[in-house]
């Protein structure tokens, strides 16, 4: 992911019709899926590096699917993200992104509203300091009073992280971002200031809002 892209600091926006390739784009960048073309990160390129090196090397993908662990309690998730020696830091850093967390801990993940199960993916990615977060629509299909939570912690993850995000409202991509993409067909077609892009219209013309 290279820093023309996203850079730490900021949000950048990757918007398109269904089909158009951002679920793709964010797989192939964390090796789920194969690629071609070359990606970068903090200028080593890290094209053929495999899923688990990336995460250490500090990368960390937020998944439109809210995937959690059957059976697995939100403690046993966090002692998996950050370790035993880690856990207890871990679990501060993230209560304090959502307190709810820290109140769920006994609960099983998979029970979790698809807001906390949302919560629970953005609180580990903001606990682990991440150079670079991926993060697929993470307010789609959740309850506009949740949505009022994550916009705020997602700008916080980006004071210290470059956040590239999925997003298909424009209003939040407006709120969020700094540079937007709009792809078609898998390629940019558009590229600019989220907010200069919508006052253009561009959105509007290219996603058919």
């Amino acid at each position: 992911c290279s820093s023309d892209l996203v850079e730490t600091g900021e949000v950048a926006c990757l918007m398109g019709r269904n089909g158009a390739g951002k679920t793709t784009l964010l797989k192939a960048l964390m090796s789920v899926l194969s690629k071609t073309g070359k990606v970068f990160l903090r200028g080593e390129d890290v094209t053929d590096v495999r899923t688990s090196r990336l995460n250490h090397l500090g990368m960390f993908w937020v998944p439109q699917e809210e995937a959690v662990f059957p059976g697995f309690t939100v403690r046993e998730h966090l002692r998996l993200a950050f370790g035993e020696a880690g856990y207890r830091e871990g679990l501060e850093k993230a209560a304090s992104l959502f307190p709810v967390l820290g109140e769920r801990l006994e609960q099983e993940a998979q029970t979790l509203s698809g807001g906390e199960r949302k919560m629970l993916g953005i609180g580990m990615a903001f606990a682990l300091a991440p150079t670079v977060v991926l993060m697929d629509e993470p307010t789609e299909g959740v309850a506009p009073v949740t949505v009022e939570k994550l916009l705020p912690a997602i700008r916080t993850l980006a004071e210290t992280s470059a956040v590239l995000l999925v997003e298909q409202n424009v209003d939040t991509a407006v709120a969020l971002g700094s540079r937007g993409y709009v792809l078609e067909h898998g390629d940019i077609v558009e590229s600019g200031v989220v907010a200069e892009m919508h006052a253009q219209g561009v959105l509007e013309r290219r996603l058919s809002l």
